[in-house]
């Protein structure tokens, strides 16, 4: 039947009528016709196209029921039809073979609902370039073949509800880059295609719904939203995806919901969210899994980033990668479970980090010797680490209570705002990093660890406000590295002996800081009797790596004094001396005796000139070496006496010269 370029005043009715055409003819061909009412082809039967091309019908065109059988080919040819209502393919309607609606202008909407187009591993629906004022409807319709919606413009909505999308050409289900959609897109309740979802650059001003929908692919993405745009909100809940769903570079305004999806891949990539702008969060909780890598590296979120009781699986390699993120909330990942890193380099998170009870497995350092790839970005290598915050701020706390980490956790050079909660935690690192948290600056930092650390705790030049710690804390024979570290204040159960053991520990060759910085912090808080302890025990290590004479001197100076620490220690021995000195010359024979006088203990050196012998005031010249009482050159001692008298000379000489050092010492305020 042919009207082409027809003006036709009404309608054209074609209702229930049946067309056998003989090939490469058209059934109906309406090219270039205008129509002032509606075109009715309900219950319509055809076995070659029905040609609309540049048509201009200005009511609507009906094509409920109809059943057209064009198989491989076109069975509808609309392009650029100028169509005044709706256009129906409803009912049932059945087509064997392509629709082509391309640039079409529909001012009313175009329903599918139950429509089956068939098109195997070809393009199916076309409606590149359409606009369509009042929306689109295919909800529970099955397409075999690809559905096409390049640049086309949409009012309203846009709903495939239900709808199947299968056996599709190039794997691409519905390939609608740069679609515009004055409304919202629903693809929920049993939305299932076998091939990609290709949204890429759309722009949808309101929600894209996603609920209970499965998107099955070989590989690669099964949803790209890379830069597109979404007014409202993304919900994904429930869904099932074989394949990654990619919003790169995309702008959410309202919350992307993905509570219990389900992501699985061949590719490394499970979720990418890189470069994306997610206005209203991102909450992946409820049973949320992911097969390959989250990706949220240098994505700007607001609201917060939920991954409570998910699981995310990319074995030796980055698992779930914040580096870069710009978060205003928090980041929460209590009980997740992730075998493969967590990356928060560089991060900056306006809020908490909380990964309370999460079970993070992390990399093996050994995956360096392996090929895998070098990360020079943000903070170096990231092998053998479970969670890495290198260089991140966090104006909240990060709370990891309760929460494993089987490989090393990095905080280095990251700023805390508030607090760092290990308490029940477990290091499991290995022997070369459990704890690296080198330059941390942290208001608290409570180390009331499960277990005690399996690997080094590295917390060298880090800035603490609080430190809480216990037995627990530190690891008995991996390294632990305290140099620089600054805390104001300790809140713990060891005794200062304990303390002591973990610094000699920490300090294979003695460094003063660690204890300087204790003993600070101890007459800081009124303990003056363990910070004196703290610095005895430092000037002791001090001496231990010497050479041996300076070995010996610090014996001495130990011995006598305790290092300045213990003078009346020196004045016992004084006294000591004194005694026994006196005790000698009191009752010892005596050594030079006078005609007509009684005998002396010691002759003079001169007869005439000595002055009245005293036993006390001899030893104390003798013992006194800085001090002149006129005895000890007026008298001759011999025999067991001169042992004596050297012995008080010698001890005189060592008390000053230990007393003076330890004197200096504390005017110096060092050990």
């Amino acid at each position: 039947m042919c009207l082409e370029d027809a003006n036709v005043a009404g309608d054209v009715i074609l209702r229930e009528s049946s067309f056998e055409t003989p090939s490469r003819q058209f059934s109906i061909d309406l090219g270039g016709a205008r129509i002032a009412s509606d075109l009715d082809l309900d219950q319509l039967v055809a076995n070659q196209v029905i040609h609309l091309h540049n048509a201009s019908i200005s009511g609507d065109i009906n094509l409920t029921g109809a059943n057209l059988n064009c198989p491989g080919g076109w069975a509808i040819s609309g392009s650029q039809v100028d169509v005044g209502g709706s256009i129906f393919f409803t009912n049932n309607f059945r087509c064997n073979g392509a629709v082509n609606l391309e640039g079409a202008k529909v001012d009313g909407k175009v329903l599918l609902t139950g429509a089956q187009i068939v098109r195997p591993d070809d393009i199916a629906l076309v409606l590149d370039h359409a606009v369509i004022r009042l929306g689109a409807q295919a909800d529970r319709a099955r397409f075999e073949g690809t559905v096409r919606l390049h640049h086309a413009h949409i009012g309203c909505q846009i709903s495939f509800s239900g709808a199947q999308i299968i056996r599709c050409a190039d794997k691409k289900a519905l390939s609608a880059d740069h679609l515009i959609v004055e409304g919202s897109v629903t693809m929920n309740k049993g939305f299932r295609s076998e091939g990609l979802v290709h949204l890429h650059g759309a722009k949808i001003e309101c929600n894209l719904l996603l609920n209970e929908a499965r998107i099955l692919t070989d590989k690669g993405p099964a949803l790209t939203l890379d830069g597109a745009s979404i007014g409202g909100l993304l919900s994904a809940d429930n869904c099932d995806f074989q394949g990654y769903l990619d919003l790169e570079g995309a702008t959410v305004t309202g919350p992307v919901n993905l509570r219990a999806a389900k992501l699985a891949t061949n590719n490394s990539l499970a979720l990418d969210v890189r470069r994306a702008d997610l206005r209203g969060g991102i909450f992946a909780t409820g049973g949320f899994s992911a097969q390959g890598l989250v990706a949220l590296a240098d994505a700007k979120v607001a609201v917060g980033v939920d991954f409570s009781d998910a699981r995310i699986t990319n074995p030796r390699k980055k698992a779930l990668n914040s580096a870069g993120l710009t978060l205003i909330g928090n980041f929460v990942c209590s009980r997740v479970e992730v075998d493969g890193l967590v990356d928060l380099a560089a991060a900056v998170i306006d809020g908490d980090v909380n990964f309370a009870d999460a079970a993070l497995t992390g990399v093996p350092l050994e995956e360096a010797s392996r090929g895998t790839e070098v990360d020079p970005f943000r903070g170096g290598d990231w092998r053998g680490a479970s969670l890495r915050a290198t260089a991140s701020k966090v104006s909240g706390d990060i709370n990891l209570r309760g929460a494993r980490f089987t490989q090393s956790l990095v905080l280095d050079s990251a700023s805390v705002q508030r607090a760092v909660y290990l308490d029940s935690s477990r290091l499991e690192g290995e022997e070369s990093g459990a704890l690296a948290a080198r330059s941390l600056r942290t208001a608290m930092l409570s180390l009331k660890l499960k277990t005690q650390p399996t690997g080094a705790v590295l917390l060298a030049s880090a800035t603490i406000g609080t430190l809480v710690d216990d037995a627990n804390s530190w690891p008995e024979k991996n390294p632990i590295s305290l140099d620089g570290l600054r805390y104001d204040f300790i809140d713990t159960d060891l005794t200062i002996k304990d303390r002591l053991r973990i610094l000699r520990h920490a300090t294979s060759t003695y460094a003063p800081h660690p204890y300087e910085q204790l003993a600070s912090q101890l007459s800081a808080s009124g303990q003056d009797e363990d910070a004196r302890k703290v610095r005895l025990a430092a000037i002791r290590r001090s001496y231990e790596g010497s050479r041996p004479l300076i070995r010996v001197w610090g014996k001495v100076q130990d011995t006598v004094v305790g290092y300045g620490y213990a003078p009346f220690r020196a004045l016992f021995i004084s006294l000591l001396l004194l005694a026994g000195s006196v005790s000698w010359f009191t009752f010892t024979p005596l050594a030079c005796g006078n005609p007509g006088k009684e005998g002396l203990p010691l002759c003079p050196i001169k007869d005439n000139e000595h002055p009245t012998w005293d036993a006390w005031l001899y030893s104390a010249d003798l013992l006194i070496p800085l001090v002149n009482l006129g005895h000890e050159n007026s008298w001759d001692p011999t025999g067991a006496s001169k042992v004596i008298t050297s012995i008080l000379i010698v001890g005189g000489w060592i008390l000053t010269t230990t007393v003076v050092a330890a004197a200096g010492r504390s005017l110096r305020g060092r050990p």
